[in-house]
């Protein structure tokens, strides 16, 4: 983790967040100022090409059949979710689910550039400390607060959740924070990983700021920072290991799933 890589990830993730603030969006039309930092960061700063956002050491952004078949199967969820959202007249989130349907092409290239084994594996450490916590913190809210959680309901609405998050996470977070900004902080082979894992995952903590307001401004900002460093450094070492954005994707998008289900009737 060299000091100008450091302060270019600083500063990249400083411009999306001072945009957040200055500029009159929602959480959903934050999300999708991503896509054309994330890209002018990858070319223009890290000069590598965007496919390597989504796996690295790909010779060209290609799907064969299986893979266009793939593609297909993962929009299906946020294709349908677009659709409906037509009607609402709210085009940051119609938008959000375009970009989803999108992020469908990515995540499947990112799997037939590696494997869907692969991917769940690499999956299975983020999941056991994302997902478990977060049942285990919205769970205990559950036993507080005396309210039951409604089990089937929150069994039913899980695939759905992750298919939804699988490809909108890939495309909308993941692809920012691990893709770009880990990738470019740390090299292979470089040592103190832990500490530059920590760090990525801090950056994506304040990267929350403009859009989280439940608590005061001091405790939002640790609260952000202890969590996502939690959740995050799992993600960076998946990322790591695979060099495939797949795992780490889909490990979030089941994080948020659980988070989503267990909070029912809350």
């Amino acid at each position: 983790m060299t000091s100008r890589r450091t302060l270019e990830a600083t500063a990249f993730v400083a411009v999306w967040v001072a945009a957040g603030y200055l500029l009159p969006v929602t959480s959903n039309g934050y999300l999708l100022l991503g896509i054309p930092l994330t890209a002018a960061f990858q070319v223009l700063v890290r000069r590598r090409p965007l496919r390597e956002l989504y796996a690295a050491g790909t010779a060209r952004f290609r799907l064969d059949g299986r893979g266009v078949l793939l593609a297909v199967v993962l929009a299906l969820v946020p294709a349908a979710y677009a659709v409906r959202s037509l009607r609402d007249d709210d085009w940051a989130t119609t938008s959000w689910y375009a970009a989803a349907t999108a992020g469908a092409v990515c995540a499947a290239f990112a799997i037939r550039a590696g494997s869907a084994r692969s991917a769940l594996r690499s999956a299975a450490l983020p999941v056991a400390v994302g997902a478990g916590g977060m049942a285990l913190v919205y769970g205990a809210m559950h036993l507080v607060n005396g309210t039951p959680l409604p089990v089937t309901d929150a069994l039913l609405a899980l695939p759905t959740y992750v298919a939804l998050y699988f490809p909108a996470t890939f495309l909308l977070e993941e692809v920012s924070f691990r893709g770009a900004v880990d990738a470019h902080v740390h090299h292979d082979g470089q040592t103190r990983g832990w500490t530059s894992a920590a760090f990525v995952s801090a950056l994506w903590g304040l990267w929350h700021l403009p859009v989280s307001h439940a608590l005061p401004f001091p405790l939002q900002l640790v609260e952000l920072v202890v969590v996502h460093v939690a959740l995050g450094v799992p993600l960076s070492l998946a990322w790591r290991r695979s060099h495939n954005l797949a795992g780490p994707a889909l490990a979030h998008a089941v994080n948020d799933a659980v988070r989503n289900a267990v909070m029912l009737g809350l």
